[in-house]
This record gives structure tokens, sequence and C-alpha cells, in this order.
């Protein structure tokens, strides 16, 4: 009775799900068979589980195929290509531009010739043009037969200082000087002169920016 009971709780517990359950089934005459089912009443029953295979998610027909990643290199530049296919070739041309190189830009004129004059009591000076300024030196008047000249008589040689042109290579130094001179006469000048000195340092700096020698 006992033998019985066990076999119809075997009977009734559900398979599981990856299982497949055999009974194995031996009447009194020793006959064997094997069935799905339990075995009937008088027959020596005997269970056995066979494991199921595990099965896959089943195949959708017509599922369209996952895109496969391209992952071929872009082509390398060649000789003469303007754009290599790696870097924006338009996005660098303007910055290209901006950072133009010195050598192509077009040169400044070079400074005016500028000289170095000597005065009579050999004082030194800048001066822009040939010939120096000309001053006049007075001269003794006498009267004829060696008197006296009348005290409202003057007389005076128009004579100028020796000037030389300053070398190529101390040009730009001597523009510069120059302007520093300016510079002091527009600071110390008198109310009536200052427009005129003010003039003159602007005239002078603008001839520096013109050039290749910077204004100090």
């Amino acid at each position: 009775m006992t033998r019985c009971l066990l076999l119809l709780l075997l009977v009734s517990l559900p398979a599981a799900a990856d299982e497949a359950v055999f009974f194995r089934c031996t009447d009194a005459g020793g006959q064997l068979t094997i069935q799905s089912v339990a075995c009937p009443a008088g027959s020596d029953q005997r269970i056995q589980r066979i494991s199921a295979p595990v099965r896959g998610p089943a195949a959708v027909e017509n599922a369209p195929a996952a895109p496969t990643p391209d992952y071929r290199m872009p082509p390398l530049p060649q000789d003469g290509d303007e754009d290599s296919g790696l870097l924006d070739s338009a996005a660098l041309r303007p910055a290209a531009a901006a950072e133009e190189p010195d050598d192509a830009r077009p040169p400044k004129p070079p400074l005016p010739e500028i000289y170095q004059c000597v005065s009579a009591d050999g004082g030194r000076y800048l001066h822009e043009r040939e010939p120096a300024p000309s001053r006049c030196e007075s001269l003794a008047l006498t009267g004829l037969g060696g008197s006296h000249a009348p005290s409202n008589a003057a007389s005076c040689e128009v004579v100028r200082d020796a000037c030389e042109p300053v070398a190529e290579q101390q040009r730009c130094s001597s523009w510069q000087q120059r302007l520093r001179d300016a510079r002091g006469r527009e600071r110390f000048a008198a109310p009536e002169n200052q427009a005129a000195a003010t003039a003159e340092r602007t005239r002078l700096e603008a001839v520096l920016a013109e050039s290749d020698c910077p204004v100090p």
C-alpha cells in the first residue's frame, strides 16, 4: 500500500521543464514495457528521467540582419592633395591666412637719409636735409680811410655747417634720437610754440611708423 501511494505521488508531481519522464513497467510474466504514463496495477514500475536539451529562442523568419560596422580606414593623403580626409582644410585655411609669414608681406620703404652736422663751436646735431641750415656770422666794419663805421651799419657772412650722411646701419638709431629730441622740445616748449613742437613730434613718429624702424 505504501508503495502505491509513493508511485501515485511521483506521477502527480509535474515534470521539470527541462526533463522527460518515462515509466519502465515489468508485468508478472517478466515482459518489459516503456511508456509515458504510469504502469498498470500489479506491474513493477521504475521511473526514468532524461534531461531535455536546452532550446534557444526560435529564429524569426525574414528578420533583418544586424548591420555590420564599417571599420575601413580613410585613404592616406597623396602628394598634391589639399585635403587628406583627416582634417578640414576649409577650417584650417583662415588660421593659416591669419598667420601669414612676415616674408610674404610687402617690405616697408627705407628711412630717408639723415645727416650728422658739426657746428662752428664743435657741437653735433642731426639734420634731415642737405645742405644744413645757413646762419649769418657778423663781420667787423670800418669806415673809409680806416675810420670807425657808423653805429647803424652791419654786415654778415652766410655760412653753413659741415654735414655728412649717416651710414645706413646707424640710420634707424639716428631717427629715433631725433624723435627723442623732439619730445623734449615739446615738453618744455613755451605756450606760443607748443603747437609747432607737437606737430614736429607727430611728423617724426609717422616717419618711423612707415618704416621697419620701431618707434621708441
